[in-house]
């Protein structure tokens, strides 16, 4: 009884919004307002939620070692929390947000076995949370100030927190990101390793198309595998559309060195614009620099936090459209480039070149999906933001053919000069002499293949047959 007295004078009771009974001589305590007992008169709550306490929280608190809860949220206290906390060995709920202590928590809060719930939000507490070692119930069990942006220099720092708030009074849950589940610390890290494994399994489809077509091929001449003029120009024309003869992507398929060097410009200043993105979507509650949105609210009469965003499937489906209409065709024509880089009747070289540009404009294009499926997760609260995000991450993908439209306007001879069509039709310029050369190859191919026939006694069979 003396305890509550002094918490009573204390917190200036008498300016409460709601007072009843308190300090009646001839009333029991367990009738105060905000007050329970349990069946031996021990005070066991504390709850006087959003009745104009101000003044301190008096260090007597610690001697109602009976308590299990104490909710004193939603009003004017001041000062630091008493460290005589710790006494209150049977306590489970501790929620105090919403009032204007300040300083760092008392270390003693570590000391309490039960403790079940602590909400310590919205206050002006700094420094660094006390380590509980306790089971994590929710995501409501532990809160704090944790988040950005915060009143002072550097935020709370909460290693056990499950929800960081922040001073606009946005929340967002702590704990596991998408880069720790992955075993990193960063996204960046996650979307470098997504695409080294993407680049790999590129290599392996072509590998897995070239073995097919040497086996289709074994029983044929090695000679008749080559390329012939013609083939050599329909691949040419194929490749050039497949990867868009608008665009500076068509210089891989070429062999000028500044023509690749503009190509992988393109590709390396769409990555890092991309990059950026990624940066900005990173979960990093202690870091201001981020687009994060705290799109939790953990209410002044709620135990629970909510999440407050409006964001759901009829959001992610028109994204999926959206990506679709955008994005699928270049991985399409990607993979398309990848498998004719493995046929048999090309040379290494060109092999090569129809493989980095399909590999690369496929990567771009995976890459781009990545970087919006992220930002949008990170970001985006309602359906609208979704398609906004993504639209303006698209305009990335779109940088290749306005470099081309400006190296165009600027020089249209020399981008004729160093583009793959102008090599292409050297190469693919058909003479009579060619036409000679290739019906002669093909002569020779049955010649040999009539051969192998007759020594396997099918030829022979069949004449018999006719016989």
């Amino acid at each position: 009884r003396n305890a509550l007295k002094e918490f009573y004078e204390s917190a200036k009771g008498r300016e409460w919004t709601e007072n009843d009974l308190w300090l009646n001589d001839y009333v029991s305590h367990c009738r105060w307002r905000g007050i329970k007992c349990n069946e031996m008169n021990n005070t066991i709550e504390l709850n006087l939620t959003s009745n104009g306490l101000s003044g301190k929280l008096s260090e007597m608190i610690g001697n109602l070692t009976f308590l299990t809860v104490i909710d004193l949220t939603d009003n004017d206290i001041k000062g630091p929390i008493p460290s005589e906390i710790g006494l209150l060995s049977k306590l489970t709920h501790f929620r105090v947000p919403y009032n204007e202590f300040i300083d760092s928590m008392p270390a003693e809060l570590g000391n309490l076995p039960d403790l079940e719930l602590i909400q310590v939000h919205d206050n002006r507490i700094s420094g660094t949370m006390p380590i509980l070692n306790w089971a994590v119930k929710d995501r409501s069990s532990f809160v704090s100030d944790c988040g950005n942006p915060t009143d002072f220099d550097n935020s709370l720092i909460c290693t056990e927190c499950t929800m960081c708030c922040n001073n606009e009074g946005g929340c967002y849950p702590s704990g596991n990101t998408w880069a720790k589940n992955f075993g990193v610390e960063k996204l960046s890290q996650v979307v470098l390793r997504g695409t080294a494994i993407f680049i790999c399994a590129c290599v392996a489809v072509a590998s897995a198309v070239f073995a097919h077509d040497t086996h289709q091929n074994r029983n044929l001449p090695s000679h008749s595998t080559r390329s012939s003029p013609l083939t050599i120009e329909k691949d040419n024309k194929y490749a050039l559309e497949t990867i868009g003869d608008d665009s500076v992507y068509r210089f891989f398929l070429g062999k000028s060195l500044s023509g690749w060097a503009i190509a992988v410009a393109t590709i390396v200043t769409q990555m890092a614009m991309l990059s950026i993105f990624v940066g900005a979507a990173e979960i990093n509650l202690s870091d201001d620099s981020t687009d994060l949105v705290y799109t939790w609210k953990c209410a002044r009469d709620d135990l629970k936090c909510k999440d407050t965003t409006d964001l759901n499937w009829k959001g992610w489906s028109a994204f999926a459209i959206l990506m679709a209409a955008h994005l699928g065709r270049d991985i399409i024509n990607g993979s398309k480039l990848i498998v004719l880089s493995a046929k048999q009747r090309h040379d290494l070289y060109t092999r090569f070149r129809y493989f980095v540009g399909g590999t690369l404009l496929s990567s771009v294009t995976v890459f781009t999906l990545s970087v919006s499926i992220i930002y949008n997760y990170a970001i985006a609260t309602c359906n609208t933001d979704v398609i906004v995000n993504s639209v303006i991450i698209l305009f990335v993908t779109d940088i290749d053919e306005r470099f081309y439209d400006i190296l165009e306007a600027a020089n249209s001879r020399w981008v004729e000069g160093i583009s793959f069509e102008a090599e292409g039709s050297e190469e693919g310029d058909v003479s009579v002499q060619d036409l000679k050369s290739e019906v002669q190859e093909l002569r020779d191919s049955l010649r040999l293949l009539k051969q192998q026939l007759e020594r396997k006694g099918i030829i022979v069979k069949a004449q018999d047959a006719t016989a």
